[in-house]
């Protein structure tokens, strides 16, 4: 017996353990607002059945008056035809009173002797539903009546009030309960599809449901979801494309490194080897400083640091530096460039122009020709780069911008496909346009439009 109290007492034990290391449920909207509705019914009707009381309290004390002295005069009006007492109650004491008959010696009869000496009888009708009850003589004998006993009209009309108030709050919150179900449920969806973008699903949607404010709110979520989905593939592509871009040529450097520690290397393939090595790590430097810029300018929302300088005179000193790459290739040059002060910054102007040509001299065939023109448009500054290389596709003229983007292999033979995602962004900063055409005659025209900052620039 002993050794079975004790484990039912275990049992105890670790059940109360349970439940006390149980984490507490909060309450749920559905809920909070059943329980809103409850509170506010009850308030509200608390406050409605004071006010009505309140305002026919002195009705109703006046009729319970009337209705008591109805009662006396009637029952000596029966008195003086010669009824006796038992009689009287047996005639009176109907449903609607409650007759008690009282010993001289009653409390009650010494509280109002005074009043029942001087009228005859004592009507009392306080209490917060006025009722009354009267203290009179009837036949020499002292009787109690009251109007408010358990078959009485006006106690059960006041008892089917109170719990039909009851009632109609209870059935209110039970259907404000499944009402606020069926109204919160996209709440609870749009929760539930939110803690799954947090876990990194961003493919989740939400259905949406109309025009209203919940439907805004689960358009609004997709279109989050959406964007989200797409910045997670952009940056897993950009890491891919990092990873792969700095792969190459670090497996070439440690290649090439190799083989300079061959003691019967000849000084020819020495020094191609070392130019190879140098030419890697250049482009190595190169796209760390595009990936660097391009960071950086994402993160910026201005131009940056401005000033006013000739935009002609720039180009002509871009193609002049990059002249050892043209001449390498024989390109025959046709540049038209009309005098134009713009206001910007310099610096980041000059890697657009810098990038574009690079581009063109790159594709462009051996002994081919590259067009640089620079003129006043409508509404801007507008400058067109052509080159005679191989057209871009139409279904991917808009992607070259993207970052590491190199779908048209044609034209991908050299780069890592973060020069034009960088000149698409200073562009942009600039509140200018960028767009690439293939022209008619071939080749592949890339044009730059830039707004007249001030006055000045229009001269």
């Amino acid at each position: 017996m002993n050794r079975s109290m004790r484990k039912m007492g275990d049992k105890v034990n670790a059940a109360v353990q349970n439940l006390t290391h149980q984490p507490q449920q909060k309450m749920t909207m559905q809920f909070k607002l059943a329980m809103m509705f409850f509170v506010v019914m009850l308030i509200s009707g608390v406050i409605s059945v004071g006010l009505l009381m309140m305002i026919f309290k002195p009705v109703m004390k006046e009729n319970a008056v009337n209705q008591m002295t109805a009662f006396a005069t009637s029952a000596k009006q029966m008195e003086e035809k010669g009824y006796k007492l038992e009689e009287l109650i047996s005639v009176l004491n109907t449903p609607a009173y409650d007759i008690e008959m009282l010993k001289k010696s009653d409390k009650r009869i010494e509280a109002c002797k005074e009043e029942l000496d001087k009228n005859g009888l004592y009507v009392d009708t306080e209490g917060i539903v006025p009722r009354a009850e009267m203290i009179t003589v009837i036949c020499g004998e002292y009787v109690r009546v009251s109007n408010f006993n358990s078959d009485n009209v006006y106690l059960v009309v006041n008892f089917v009030t109170i719990v039909a108030f009851l009632s109609s709050i209870l059935l209110g919150t039970i259907i404000t309960t499944f009402v606020g179900r069926q109204m919160l449920q996209p709440i609870h969806d749009l929760s539930m599809a939110t803690s799954e973008v947090a876990r990194g699903n961003f493919a989740v949607r939400v259905q949406e449901t109309g025009a209203d404010e919940y439907g805004t709110l689960q358009r609004n979520f997709n279109k989050m979801a959406q964007e989200l989905s797409g910045i997670e593939t952009l940056r897993g592509d950009f890491i891919s494309n990092v990873s792969h871009e700095f792969k190459t040529p670090l497996a070439s450097i440690q290649g090439f490194a190799k083989l300079l520690q061959t003691d019967d290397l000849s000084p020819e393939d020495r020094a191609e080897y070392t130019q190879i090595i140098i030419d890697e790590t250049s482009r190595l430097s190169k796209l760390s400083s595009n990936i660097l810029n391009l960071t950086r300018l994402e993160n910026q929302t201005t131009i940056g640091k401005k000033k006013r300088f000739r935009i002609d005179e720039q180009i002509r000193k871009i193609i002049l530096m990059l002249e050892p790459e043209w001449s390498k290739k024989n390109i025959d040059l046709d540049i038209s460039l009309e005098d134009i002060l713009y206001v910007g910054n310099e610096d980041l102007m000059g890697q657009i122009w810098q990038n574009i040509i690079n581009n063109a001299i790159k594709f462009t065939p051996e002994g081919g020709e590259i067009k640089v023109n620079l003129f006043r448009g409508g509404t801007g500054i507008v400058v067109k780069i052509w080159d005679n290389g191989p057209q871009i596709p139409a279904d991917k003229k808009d992607k070259i911008f993207e970052k590491f983007y190199q779908g048209d292999r044609s034209r991908a033979t050299e780069g890592n496909g973060l020069g034009l995602a960088l000149v698409k962004r200073i562009v942009d900063l600039s509140d200018g346009k960028i767009s690439v055409d293939n022209p008619y005659e071939g080749g592949v025209c890339f044009m730059v439009e830039l707004p007249y900052q001030t006055e000045g620039m229009m001269s």
